[in-house]
């Protein structure tokens, strides 16, 4: 008997599917793996599984979401994030007090996006301006108060060009949010996507790691000059970063998105293109592998001419191989892209990972 409701199946393309929970697919039988495998390099996975200060950080940022007045849905909803898993999976080296900040930092970032951002009611305000003459925004609200206790304590660590960076970054992050925050109430009135080209832009812009990778520098003793970060190679290293992590993001998210409506590039490319659920999660994977081997051989060309510098710039490369890795780990286990599974003739589709 199948468990799965014929209500509940999808047929956009010449292949059926079905979304259903977690706890209705559990005894169907899976693919098998190698068909929706990505292949990773073994030096990008992490020797520590996770971050061993992650529990404590975690505890930390709830402490601090009731310090800042949130809200008690928005306090379950951060429960329910998994912090610990959020950051201790792609962030395993920091130490104690890092971590923390870290944790704090993007888990206000998931909470304010969820809040607030996607349903377009506020945007990025704190400029650079702002942090380093002390003066704060007007009508600010309690995540704005969030992130200007973190821009005050960023500011007493580093340096002025550095603050002025990642407040740009930021504001960057919030236009492509606001645009792409758009586009889905837009699908969601209309069933019409983006184009697949256009919402991989939107994806890589609002995936985040443009300001993780700045956040990086903060378990470092010295920062990385600008002129590295403005290097065309570098430039590049981090759009593959971004889009590594868009990709597994959309990958993983899939069934929920396609339970709650949502712009997804699975879904995008299969009704662009005409492909099956099978071959759309295909492509998308062979894809981030495609963006690995590109990294790495652009990696190995990354070289400022001082060991000093070198070593900096190793240790950077290995943090981002890292997080990027790191965050499509904790995607592939955590709760909120669990809840659902695609299943196709009875068949559950998960993707895992070879380490080659």
């Amino acid at each position: 008997m199948s468990n799965i409701s014929p209500e509940r199946m999808r047929s956009p393309t010449s292949s059926s599917f079905a979304v259903v929970s977690a706890q209705a697919a559990a005894s169907l039988p899976r693919y098998d793996s190698a068909r929706f495998q990505f292949r990773v390099p073994a030096a990008w996975r992490s020797p520590v599984a996770r971050n061993p200060f992650a529990s404590e950080a975690q505890r930390s940022v709830l402490e601090w979401f009731a310090a800042l007045d949130c809200t008690s849905q928005e306090l379950e909803r951060a429960r329910a994030f998994d912090i610990a898993g959020y950051v201790g999976v792609p962030f395993p080296m920091l130490p104690p007090d890092k971590t923390v900040l870290f944790a704090r930092y993007l888990s206000l970032w998931l909470l304010w996006d969820d809040v607030h951002v996607e349903s377009l009611e506020n945007r990025w305000r704190i400029g650079a301006g702002h942090v380093l003459t002390g003066r704060r925004p007007s009508g600010m609200t309690r995540f704005d108060e969030g992130w200007w206790q973190l821009f005050e304590e960023l500011a007493t660590a580093r340096s002025a060009g550095w603050i002025q960076g990642i407040c740009q970054a930021m504001a960057t992050w919030s236009d492509a949010a606001e645009e792409e925050a758009a586009a889905m109430r837009r699908y969601g009135e209309t069933g019409i996507p983006l184009g697949f080209e256009r919402q991989l832009e939107l994806r890589i812009a609002t995936i985040g790691m443009y300001v993780a990778l700045y956040l990086l520098e903060l378990a470092y003793e010295a920062e990385l000059p600008p002129e590295f970060h403005q290097h065309p190679t570098v430039r590049r290293l981090k759009r593959l970063s971004n889009e590594l992590v868009g990709l597994g993001n959309d990958i993983f998210s899939f069934a929920k998105d396609q339970e709650q409506r949502q712009l997804n590039l699975v879904s995008t490319l299969m009704a662009e293109r005409g492909l099956s659920v099978e071959d759309a999660i295909k492509a998308l994977i062979r894809r981030h592998d495609e963006a690995i081997i590109e990294f790495d051989r652009l990696a190995g060309s990354l070289g400022s001419g001082s060991p000093r510098a070198d070593l900096l710039i190793q240790r950077w490369l290995r943090d981002v191989r890292y997080a990027a890795l790191g965050f499509s780990l904790w995607e592939a286990q955590a709760p909120r892209y669990t809840a659902y599974k695609v299943v196709v003739d009875e068949r559950a589709i998960e993707p895992t990972f070879a380490f080659v």
